[in-house]
């Protein structure tokens, strides 16, 4: 009961911090064939680390997910970033993800699941704001450009095409 409390003030704490940093309600449609904004990352594990940035994947179509572990909508979307990383990786597909979560937590759910793609950590929303969050997850495709995508229907279709073009 204790643990169920405690993620409850996380997610409550969490969409505090998005809206006082002002969170953007422009959102990421507008912001569609831009360069991807930066990020603002901490600490990191599964590869990712303080000095990992966005512009680090361009020349790859990457998968950037900005999630909460204990965000019921981040839960039933999750379980699609392995199943897609399974299915592109070996066609060029990258994934990054960033959270707001604690480290621990956050590693301890991932390998629960056997969920092994890159997680940084950004305490401050910085990074959410920058992309316009308006709600969890925040799901953005990259081109090999660094360019935001725009996606309708099938992120798997769009993925597909992605790592098609040339």
């Amino acid at each position: 009961m204790r643990t169920s409390a405690s993620r409850l003030v996380l997610s409550l704490v969490c969409l505090a911090l998005l809206g006082a940093l002002g969170a953007s309600t422009a959102g990421a449609a507008n912001r569609v064939g831009a360069v991807a904004p930066a990020i603002t990352i901490s600490d990191g594990i599964n590869g990712v680390t303080a000095k990992t940035k966005i512009s680090d994947y361009k020349g790859s179509v990457t998968l950037f997910v900005i999630w909460l572990p204990v965000c019921p909508h981040c839960k039933r979307f999750m379980p699609t970033v392995p199943a897609l990383q399974k299915k592109y990786e070996k066609k060029g597909l990258k994934i990054l993800t960033v959270t707001h979560g604690k480290k621990d937590y956050t590693a301890r759910f991932l390998a629960g699941k056997k969920w092994y793609f890159g997680v940084g950590f950004d305490y401050t929303g910085r990074t959410a704001r920058s992309y316009g969050m308006k709600g969890m997850p925040g799901v953005y495709l990259v081109g090999k450009d660094g360019r935001l995508r725009t996606y309708t229907g099938s992120l798997d279709a769009a993925i597909a095409t992605e790592l098609a073009a040339k």
